[in-house]
């Protein structure tokens, strides 16, 4: 099992320019952050995608240069974001071989059959939105996806830089808070460049607006990160063996023997001393 590290970005999203790139990673790391995921949008949706031969979905990006330069300083996984329409997405994810090679799979519904679908058979480990479509989740569909494992996604980017996007971004916030008490809740940057990112602090205090409380706002960017990784590591990895080698003897032991044992260890500790050691007493005739 891979290890990561609070504070985490599940979405940054993948730009071809490197160098641009490599400044926000190196960004991320001065502002605390350990554990990042780089973000490769496709639109499903698209007929053109749809009616591809083979393989619907692309290959990740390779990042092999970038994990090199930042070893033991930040961790990097690869991201999908798939918007879709219909429930068609299910057949291509099943038979796609590309998109076992992500480390975390995400959703985005485009319509309420699309939302319907992704909160109860998408198979995936993150829900996230587009503030302009104006969909909002229903009580039983949120109650539904939190008992699966998914978790729902809050990007603050958009609220820095667009004012209109920033209201629909509360009003949905607020939707979470009303209709499952902003459970399982994610918030990421999805920052295009460094002037749009802020530090694990400020995005605490920024969680206010969405109507998180302290505690839940730690746990979007710390706790349930990792709960995030660990079940998409279960989703790639399915059922696995664990064999377990020891490093020196095994002893086993009954517990009646060690309940026998300790009766006996009891029992001559309160066991008179030998006679013969203590000094003899006489009783006095006179």
């Amino acid at each position: 099992m891979e290890e990561t590290k609070e504070f985490y970005d599940f979405c940054i999203p993948f730009n071809e320019d490197k160098v641009l790139l490599k400044e926000v990673c190196e960004k991320l790391v001065v502002l605390g952050y350990k554990t990042i995921a780089i973000e490769l949008f496709f639109d499903h949706s698209n007929r053109e995608n749809i009616k591809c031969l083979g393989d619907v979905f692309p290959k990740p990006h390779d990042l092999l240069w970038l994990e090199t330069f930042f070893q033991n300083k930040l961790k990097i996984l690869q991201r999908i974001t798939i918007c879709y329409a219909d429930a068609l997405v299910t057949h291509a994810m099943t038979n796609s071989i590309n998109l076992r090679k992500f480390h975390i799979i995400a959703g985005q519904p485009k319509n309420e059959a699309a939302l319907a679908h992704c909160c109860t058979s998408f198979n995936g480990d993150l829900l996230t939105f587009d503030a302009s479509n104006h969909i909002y989740v229903s009580r039983k569909a949120y109650q539904l996806a939190v008992k699966r494992g998914l978790f729902f996604e809050i990007k603050y980017s958009p609220c820095i830089t667009n004012t209109a996007v920033r209201k629909d971004l509360v009003k949905i916030a607020h939707n979470y808070f009303i209709k499952g008490k902003s459970k399982n809740i994610i918030i990421s940057s999805g920052a295009n460049n460094i002037f749009e990112l802020r530090g694990p602090q400020d995005v605490t205090n920024l969680s206010f607006i969405f109507s998180l409380s302290k505690d839940q706002a730690n746990c979007a960017i710390n706790r349930f990160g990792r709960q995030l990784f660990l079940r998409a590591e279960c989703r790639r990895l399915g059922k696995t063996i664990m064999v377990i080698k020891t490093c020196g003897p095994v002893v086993f032991s009954d517990s009646s023997e060690e309940k026998n044992e300790l009766g006996n260890n009891a029992a001559n500790i309160h066991e008179d001393p030998d006679p013969k050691e203590q000094p003899s007493k006489k009783k006095r005739l006179f």
